[in-house]
């Protein structure tokens, strides 16, 4: 039995019904999207995978979990960092192998038991406007989530103040879906993460770059007995509008070249992740070929005061504007859209999964030694290029990843939900 300062009971986040279009579980350990329940044709959906008990998030690392402070890779060292003449140091560990760290480090984010906040305490969160925190107040459902990353944390210079967001929108009743047809959207899933460098310490500059490395399966509830093996994902169809992709080292750390992507099996144009499948799987960090800024990444402190992103968040998706990525299934039905003020994503199909661990019971678990198989999930991790102040795509003002004192950190990513119904293969 978890308890609670564990961070292993859920926070359940779900739409107003007997049976919610859509739901969230939440854990407080590592900020573990442990389920997302979609209910549309009189069966419900866990869309993410994962294991059946709790307690097993501790020992399976990075599964639907907060990444922080820096997604991905950077190189292990000593170095100095700059910003608006501010200095500070940075000493990066080796955790993935002897010159890569991996997701913040040894104990990072991910390990860490973030406090929970009611979102009408609106006196104990302090990086939300007061415009925000009456949206927020609005929402069916949402929460917020605390942490404090001390100064030296993984090797990171200053103390570090980070809330979350997580909430769930209805649709606005009547609103067109961009799937046409039968489709019918069920509702969004919205998560904002704020940051900022704590008052009462000297100026520094620290590198940020926060994201949920959750994993989806839209056909892993179709299994038809327990024991039977989970779908894999091959046959979900992938829409990435990226042109490019990071040019790797062999040890996954960027070159600093970008590789174009069509005509490459890279390419993910509506393609079946099946379709020209690398024997190695997919890992691959993508850049969007649109600005995605209709809100920066970095804005001034002095700002927030003023700024109204989770407002604008509400609003319904315009079902004319090209989405960035999309990812859709027509064996169970469910498509999912995703909006974004991040200029990539990552693309992880979870080609090392083994079979160890256990699966959960809706994806056809016994509860032990039958976890998932190699493919058996998308892995979509929206955030900001690899080590990006050492390469070519950080110069730019505002994309170096590194946070100032007089910056707060503004990332959101929004989930649309769809379904539609799936035809009855005839008998005949």
């Amino acid at each position: 039995m978890a308890s609670s300062d564990d961070g292993l009971n859920p926070v359940v986040l779900a739409l107003p019904s007997i049976s919610p279009a859509l739901a969230l579980e939440v854990l407080p350990y590592g900020l573990t999207i442990h389920r997302i329940l979609v209910n549309a044709d009189g069966k419900t959906h866990d869309i993410v995978i994962g294991p059946n008990n709790t307690q097993e998030h501790k020992t399976t690392p990075f599964l639907h979990t907060l990444i922080g402070r820096y997604s991905n890779r950077i190189p292990v060292g000593e170095s100095t960092l700059e910003k608006d003449g501010v200095t500070s140091q940075l000493s990066v560990a080796s955790t993935e192998s002897p010159h890569v760290s991996l997701h913040g480090g040894a104990d990072g984010f991910d390990k860490r038991v973030l406090q929970v906040v009611d979102p009408s305490d609106i006196s104990n969160y302090h990086l939300f406007s007061n415009a925000e925190k009456a949206t927020i107040k609005s929402f069916p459902a949402s929460s917020i989530f605390k942490l404090t990353s001390p100064a030296g944390d993984q090797g990171f210079p200053g103390e570090l103040d980070v809330e979350v967001l997580l909430a769930l929108s209805e649709p606005e009743a009547g609103a067109p879906s961009s799937g046409g047809g039968e489709e019918r959207a069920l509702g969004s899933i919205i998560v904002v993460y704020r940051a900022r460098l704590a008052a009462g310490q000297a100026k520094t500059v620290t590198p940020i770059n926060l994201t949920q490395h959750w994993g989806f399966n839209l056909d892993a509830s179709l299994v038809s007995a327990p024991g039977q093996p989970t779908p894999d994902v091959k046959k979900h169809e992938l829409d990435i509008k990226a042109s490019n992709r990071i040019a790797l080292r062999h040890d996954y750390l960027a070159t600093g070249e970008l590789i174009p992507t069509p005509g490459t099996e890279y390419e993910h144009s509506h393609k079946l992740v099946g379709k020209g499948y690398p024997a190695h799987g997919y890992d691959e960090y993508y850049m969007f070929d649109k600005p995605t800024e209709t809100s920066p990444v970095h804005v001034p402190l002095s700002s927030l005061s003023s700024l109204d992103v989770v407002g604008s968040l509400t609003k319904e998706s315009d079902a004319s504007k090209e989405t960035l990525v999309s990812l859709n299934s027509n064996q169970s039905g469910i498509r999912l859209t995703f909006e974004t003020n991040q200029p990539g994503v990552q693309f992880y199909s979870a080609q090392p999964l083994s079979g160890n661990g256990s699966r959960k019971r809706i994806h056809g678990g016994e509860g032990a030694n039958d976890g998932y198989q190699p493919g058996a999930a998308t892995f979509l991790e929206f955030h900001e290029p690899l080590a990006a102040w050492l390469h070519p795509w950080g110069q730019a003002p505002g994309k170096s990843t590194l946070l100032g004192s007089d910056d707060l950190y503004n990332n959101f990513t929004k989930v649309n939900v769809y379904f539609k119904p799936v035809p009855v293969a005839s008998e005949d």
